[in-house]
């Protein structure tokens, strides 16, 4: 059995491994607007708690989110069957919004070097990911959409890009208080990529990397 990640922290890791990769990345700060439907329906939120109201508190899920963001992006440990968590520093704020459906996070994030605003647009727009997942059944043949309208992206407009696999970034804008910062804001369909069809793409992986029977 493979557990998948923590769904808030899905897309967030997506937007940092493509920055990781070109720019190196050094801290992330990031707050979260979670939909109602990640917290299932039993307990869930209950319907006068979520209306007209944003509530601040999500138990357990910052540390799940600041821990799971490193192991994703970490590596195997040599000679153990462990994750060595990448270096970074991660501080997270998780509310539950009005939203049925997608994530919404916004995220500064220290870069390694300086980069100008086109590279780090260019950086999300081409990444690729691993390349076994490139041509899975349920791969998206974009990970990470790049929006330049000042209003998006939008969970009700966004959520759903490429089957709801993609990640959709916008409002990306020089951040004045991390070194090298960049900002952005992001959505990622919490219960598509962040959760079954996530699964069904960690199972497809899996087996293009021989690690199930055929």
């Amino acid at each position: 059995m493979a557990p998948i990640p923590n769904c808030t922290a899905t897309g967030l890791a997506v937007v940092l491994g493509a920055l990781a990769e070109r720019f190196e990345v050094r801290s992330v700060i990031m707050t979260s607007l979670q939909a109602v439907s990640g917290a299932g329906r039993s307990p869930g939120v209950a319907a006068l708690d979520i209306l007209d109201n944003v509530v601040p508190y999500i138990a357990k899920e910052e540390g799940k989110v600041e821990a799971e963001t490193r192991k994703i992006l970490g590596r195997w440990a040599p000679g153990t069957s462990s994750v060595e968590p990448l270096a970074l520093k991660v501080s997270a704020t998780c509310t539950r919004v009005a939203v049925q459906d997608g994530h919404t996070e916004a995220v500064s994030v220290g870069l390694g070097r300086a980069a100008s605003l086109d590279e780090v647009k260019d950086a999300l727009r081409t990444w690729e990911g691993s390349p076994e997942a490139r041509d899975l059944p349920s791969s998206a043949p974009r990970w990470i959409e790049v929006l330049e309208a000042q209003d998006r992206p939008q969970p009700r407009l966004d959520r759903d890009t490429h089957g709801g696999m993609a990640t959709s970034v916008g409002r990306i804008r020089e951040d004045g208080v991390l070194e090298h910062g960049v900002k952005l804001v992001l959505v990622s369909h919490n219960t598509k990529m962040g959760a079954a069809k996530g699964a069904v793409l960690v199972a497809e992986l899996m087996r293009a990397r021989g690690l199930l029977p055929r």
